[in-house]
């Protein structure tokens, strides 16, 4: 028994040091990498703001007084950092006038699915997946909510979930946090389950400092600095503003983009998240006037 338990922490400790852990699928085995901080921007601020400081817990719970948060404090099965619920409320409340189709990845034990059936309007779709064949007793079409069990990182099974209850006005990404996942869903569901307008959301980001979620080693957070640049694709290559300026005669026409650049409207960071909307129909090219 003793020589046992030394093999099993030998063998910890060598998927340790190679950066890789076990995993129930294939291929079993899978890389993690390491986050590590770029002291290059540490040291572009002040020597004031650089200064290390101490942050410390919070004794009490803190009051949040908005209607969605109450509604998570009186709902059962739900796990959310607080600091996300005034997000959500910024988020959903300009879209709960109207019925609207939210997916939400990741469904655990329920109780968010819950929470957005009292919060939107009372016609709204809430589609959740999850890849726990158990998640599937919260399924109940009768009262709008609907649950399907597959893999976040299935396109085929998205395909099949976008075909019968999407396109979504919202998408939550609160899945398996693992930064692959994170950016393959991204790139499917924002191009082909989201309508024009809408909005996606992925939490939890911050496990992508965590080596236990970084699988590949562009994490979600690095992909999600990389679509600022692309959003903002048609200024590279110009010499300046007049290229944009309405009656100039260096005005140009068309610009090639990528077509990214035309379907996002904007994107916001928060602490553990990262919003991206969807333009309300493809970007046009901007434009300014001189008076």
């Amino acid at each position: 028994m003793q020589t046992s338990a030394i093999l099993i922490e030998c063998a910890r400790r060598l998927l340790k040091y190679l950066n890789v852990a076990p995993s129930r699928r294939p291929p079993f085995l899978v890389r993690r990498y390491r986050s590590r901080s770029d002291r290059r921007i540490l040291e572009t601020l002040t020597p004031q703001l650089a200064a290390p400081v101490e942050w410390r817990a919070e004794e009490r719970v803190p009051v949040i007084e908005n209607e969605l948060a109450q509604l998570f404090f009186s709902t059962e099965n739900v796990h959310k950092w607080l600091h996300y619920l005034p997000i959500y409320e910024r988020m959903l409340a300009p879209l709960r006038k109207e019925p609207l189709r939210l997916l939400e990845i990741g469904v655990a034990g329920g109780g968010s699915l819950q929470v957005w059936r009292r919060y939107l309007h009372p016609e709204s779709a809430i589609v959740g997946i999850d890849v726990d064949p158990a998640c599937a007793r919260f399924d109940d079409p009768d009262n709008g909510v609907h649950v399907r069990i597959g893999s976040q990182a299935d396109i085929a099974f998205l395909v099949e979930v976008v075909d019968e209850l999407g396109p979504f006005d919202a998408v939550l990404d609160d899945g398996s946090h693992m930064a692959s996942h994170m950016i393959e869903t991204f790139r499917f569901l924002f191009a082909n389950g989201l309508v024009d307008g809408g909005v996606y959301l992925v939490e939890d980001v911050h496990t992508n400092y965590w080596a236990s979620h970084r699988d590949t080693r562009l994490s979600f957070v690095d992909f999600a600095k990389g679509l600022v640049d692309i959003m903002h694709a048609h200024y590279m290559g110009v010499s300046g503003e007049q290229e944009f300026r309405h009656g100039s005669a260096l005005r140009r026409q068309a610009i090639t983009v990528p077509a990214m650049t035309r379907l996002i409207e904007g994107i916001e960071f928060h602490d553990s998240m990262v919003l991206v909307r969807r333009s309300d129909g493809p970007r046009r090219l901007p434009m300014t006037i001189m008076r």
